[in-house]
C-alpha cells in the first residue's frame, strides 16, 4: 500500500490526462474524492487503497454518492475488484446511460507509466 500522499498524487497526475481535476476536501474518506470533468461530462472518482477487494456495496454506495455530486458516472480506483462487482458494473453498464468505471490500481500505474 502506497503512502496517502503518493497514492493521492498519483491519482491525480492520472486524471489530469482526461480533464480539469478537483480534490474535494472531507474528513470521511482515507483519500478524499475527485472530480473529474471536460465540457462534456463530470465524473466523481473514489480511491480504494485497501488489501482487500472493494465489492458491490462499495461500488453501490459510490454511485449514490456520485449521483447526490450530480454527476455523470463514477470511476473507481481500488487494487482489486470482487467478481459479484466487476459483474454488476458490466450488467448496469449495459443497461443505463449513466457509467460506472473500474481501474485497478495497477492499470492506472501501467497507462502513468506508459506517457
Amino acid at each position: 500500500m502506497l503512502p496517502l500522499g503518493d497514492m493521492e498524487e498519483k491519482v491525480g497526475r492520472f486524471l489530469r490526462k482526461y480533464g480539469k481535476v478537483t480534490q474535494l476536501l472531507n474528513e470521511v474518506d482515507a483519500i478524499p474524492p475527485f472530480i473529474v470533468e471536460d465540457n462534456r461530462q463530470k465524473f466523481a472518482v473514489f480511491v480504494f487503497d485497501w488489501k482487500k477487494s472493494a465489492g458491490t456495496n462499495t461500488i453501490i454506495r459510490m454511485e449514490h454518492r456520485a449521483e447526490r455530486m450530480k454527476c455523470d458516472g463514477v470511476i473507481i480506483i481500488a487494487n482489486r475488484f470482487s467478481l459479484n462487482a466487476l459483474e454488476q458494473v458490466n450488467y448496469l453498464n449495459k443497461r443505463r446511460n449513466k457509467k460506472t468505471i473500474l481501474f485497478k490500481r495497477e492499470e492506472m500505474e501501467l497507462i502513468l507509466d506508459a506517457y
